[in-house]
């Protein structure tokens, strides 16, 4: 009875092994796959970091349904914008087991997809108005360049606390305070001067900008958007 009790605990061991093995197995086959499809819709010189999640993968797998999937594109130059730290959020994504395995996303569909990337202040004063810069001030973000009084042909350096506010695709930055060596200015003066809007152009899924955050490095732009295919992340 003890001997028959030992054979049946190694044999549950070897199998069980030999499950978790076939399970890290099939998600790394899976992850690899799915790197190489946003790889090409990208044209990304690199392959991106792919994660499914959720345990056991096979369990999934055979379901045809995944909790989630995490895509860590990095960077990526698109439309003329170049883009950092790119990361996109697929959950509750439907697939069939074997498109899953062989890298075909044409059956692949998110519930929900969340994309999230950095654009830097060099591409940010590429759409500010001529001879101003664009910069953080800690949780602000500052614009500071020349403004000439109409009319009195006064030039100065000003600086503008600003707010950026999503618009569409495009990120709109509007004056709240501004000040010329110290003096504050009256807002109405400088603001259409000020005010510009800047397209992200190629972000991840291609949909309207929901959040906006200031950060040291650049703008942090977030996009969401439903019932999202795999194959049409890129879409123009």
């Amino acid at each position: 009875m003890r001997k028959a009790f030992v054979i049946c605990l190694i044999l549950l061991i070897v199998f069980g092994g030999i499950a978790i093995a076939g399970d890290i197995v099939g998600r790394r086959v899976a992850q690899n796959e799915i790197a190489k499809n946003v790889a090409s819709q990208y044209d990304l010189d690199h392959t991106p970091d792919v994660s499914i999640k959720g345990f056991p993968f096979l369990t999934q797998a055979i379901d045809g349904r995944y909790d989630e999937i995490d895509i860590n594109v990095g960077d990526l130059t698109q439309q003329g914008v170049h883009l950092t730290d790119t990361k996109v959020a697929l959950k509750g994504v439907t697939a069939p087991m074997s498109d899953a395995m062989h890298g075909d996303s044409s059956k692949m569909v998110a519930e929900t997809a969340t994309s999230t990337a950095t654009v830097g202040y060099d591409e940010v004063n590429k759409s500010a108005p001529r001879d101003m810069k664009v910069s953080a001030a800690g949780s602000d973000l500052q614009v500071r360049g020349p403004y000439t009084v109409p009319g009195l042909g006064i030039t100065r350096t000003v600086t503008a606390t600003v707010s950026v506010q999503p618009s569409g695709r495009s990120v709109r930055v509007v004056p709240q305070s501004v000040k010329a060596g110290g003096t504050t200015v009256p807002l109405g003066l400088v603001r259409q001067a000020f005010t510009f809007t800047m397209s992200v152009n190629g972000l991840p899924l291609n949909t309207r900008i929901t959040d906006v955050k200031v950060e040291s490095d650049g703008l942090r732009v977030s996009t969401t958007a439903q019932n999202v295919k795999l194959d049409s992340l890129n879409v123009r």
